[in-house]
């Protein structure tokens, strides 16, 4: 219930939130609200002040603000034209169609000084020295000449301190040509490196990693490993015979041979493992099962994440919440673009049940990781609902600019067929991201765990 339940809380605030700043700036504009809703669908209870009604509805999905003179179709009474939406000047107008965006906005930008006032967890990796634990044959770092134990110095004469600062330079770098100045058996070498766009962010990604415990971190309810007898702490000597210093290794073990993103299913042998569990050194055996979500075989164990928390006083949690809302704004448009131009799929974009399994993820780890996620989401919805895009609040900005340049508003037909136009675009949008959560997640498998209560 922990999934459903933080699902609700986090898109129930995001749309309540946009739509009080249509209600506030329609009050302040002189507009007649007629109702004021939290959730849709039948009343649970109201309470009328003046000429608006105050609702709590039975669909806690958001809210709605019905204001007079709203429908072009809608017939207002003489007395209301004064209070009529379709009355009010395009600056009136327009102003209370951007609250709701800018609503989300603000609420990004008050959420992430809080998240770093508060701490905010991040791999411990992130804060020690750049040291290359481990590169993957064939990739853009074993070409350019990168080994396992390399200290990254400098990229492009810049002071490389962490590996926090390591990934910013590679994420906002692809398909660019970067010098690497590494240390390497007490001798400083040059290296030529270009990180390569990622199809699914379309950040730069190189092939390394730092250096990964093959620790079990996590494993699996009713998957081989944790049916094995493996436990939380196991460390991974060998697989095969062969030896095993790094958690990639490990996948890479277990996924030779096996068919792993083929989406083939084969004939599969049991692996040995070797394993350190405190004093004691053993074997086990373990046949990997098809795991549907990843097209391949699996064990279900998860590596051992350590973090640390990080926190700033006041000011410093201001600071960093606006370098995070302008990196969040900028990434958000660059994927956009990206989506348009066709550099990134758009079979990379999540929907419903994907944020679903997010929150839930996200409540389950703790209140940041939450409020993050909530900030993060409200900046998206912010940003996408400006786009120009009939249906849209950017849409509705896009007519009332029209109507400014031509001096009265566009024919009610041309609007409606716009609007349908929108409705059908988003309806398709939605039935396709969807359909890519159900491909991506084991649907049987989450769904039972939304009505089952395991989160």
């Amino acid at each position: 219930m922990t999934t459903l339940i933080s699902f609700l809380i986090v898109l129930g605030i995001l749309v309540f939130i946009h739509e009080l700043g249509h209600f506030i700036i329609a009050k302040l504009s002189g507009v007649g609200v007629l109702k004021f809703s939290l959730g849709f669908g039948p009343k649970l209870i109201g309470i009328k002040r003046g000429e608006t009604e105050y609702l709590i509805s039975a669909l806690p999905l958001g809210g709605y603000v019905k204001m007079v003179g709203e429908s072009t179709d809608e017939e207002v009474k003489p007395e209301e034209n004064e209070k009529s939406f379709a009355n009010k000047p395009i600056s009136k107008r327009a102003a209370i169609v951007v609250a709701g965006p800018i609503m989300n906005l603000v609420l990004a930008f008050a959420l992430l000084p809080l998240i770093y006032f508060i701490g905010i967890q991040i791999p411990a990796y992130l804060d020690k020295e750049p040291i290359v634990g481990y590169v993957v044959k064939g990739e853009n770092a074993d070409k350019a000449g990168l080994k396992k134990g390399d200290v990254i110095l400098f990229i492009d004469g810049k002071s490389i301190k962490n590996w926090e600062r390591l990934n910013t330079v590679i994420i906002s770098n692809p398909n660019k040509s970067l010098k690497l100045v590494v240390k390497r058996d007490g001798e400083i070498k040059e290296v030529q490196l270009t990180p390569e766009a990622s199809s699914q962010t379309g950040g730069g990604v190189s092939g390394f990693f730092p250096p990964m415990s093959p620790t079990v971190g996590g494993l699996i309810k009713g998957l081989p490993a944790e049916e094995a007898g493996l436990r939380v702490g196991d460390i991974i000597l060998a697989v095969d015979g062969q030896r095993i210093d790094h958690w990639i290794e490990l996948q890479q073990a277990i996924q030779k041979d096996m068919g792993q993103g083929s989406g083939v299913k084969g004939q599969v042998n049991e692996i040995t493992f070797s394993v350190k569990r405190g004093d004691e050194t053993f074997e086990v055996r373990i046949k990997p099962r098809w795991n549907e979500s990843i097209k391949g075989y699996a064990i279900g164990v998860a590596p051992l994440q350590e973090t640390i928390t990080r926190r700033y006083g006041p000011v410093g949690a201001v600071i960093e919440g606006i370098k995070k809302m302008g990196e969040l704004t900028i990434m958000t448009f660059v994927i956009i673009k990206k989506l348009f131009v066709g550099e990134i799929s758009i079979k990379t974009l999540g929907g419903p049940l994907m944020i679903a399994q997010v929150a839930g993820q996200a409540a389950e780890s703790g209140l940041t990781p939450l409020l993050s996620l909530m900030a993060f989401l409200s900046l998206q919805l912010g940003i996408l609902n400006l786009l120009p895009i009939p249906v849209l609040d950017g849409g509705f900005l896009l007519f009332f600019g029209i109507e400014a340049l031509r001096g009265k508003p566009l024919s009610e037909k041309v609007m409606t067929i716009a609007q349908n136009i929108g409705i059908g675009l988003l309806v398709l949008l939605m039935v396709f991201v969807t359909y890519n959560d159900v491909m991506r997640l084991d649907i049987i498998e989450y769904i039972r765990k939304i009505v089952g209560g395991r989160g």
